[in-house]
């Protein structure tokens, strides 16, 4: 933890759009998992996290925020786990379209 300069901050979103990934694992242990995602807006963090973990059921899931830079879409883990992605992985990557 480390204190801030909050003029540090060069842009701010006040009502973010937000996705929920819900991860669901086939029966083979073998296959890879597979994700249902949604794009929730006109809402807040807390509204859109219980609405996950109300909907999850036995899936899990991760949470984002959406960030637009330029023409492109970004999105910032917020909380959960992509199970695709290696453990302990902390960078910027780009993801090619499914």
């Amino acid at each position: 933890m480390r204190r801030i300069d909050v003029r540090d901050v060069g842009w701010e979103i006040d009502q973010p759009s937000y996705r929920v990934h819900f991860w669901t694992r086939p029966a083979h242990s073998n296959a890879a998992p597979t994700a249902t995602e949604f794009e929730i807006t006109d809402t807040d963090v807390a509204d859109v996290l219980g609405w996950a973990q109300r909907t999850a059921g036995n899936r899990t899931f991760a949470l984002y925020a959406v960030c637009d830079l330029g023409d492109t879409k970004g999105l910032v883990r917020l909380t959960g786990a992509d199970p695709t992605q290696a453990p302990g992985r902390q960078s910027v990557h780009s993801v090619s379209p499914r």
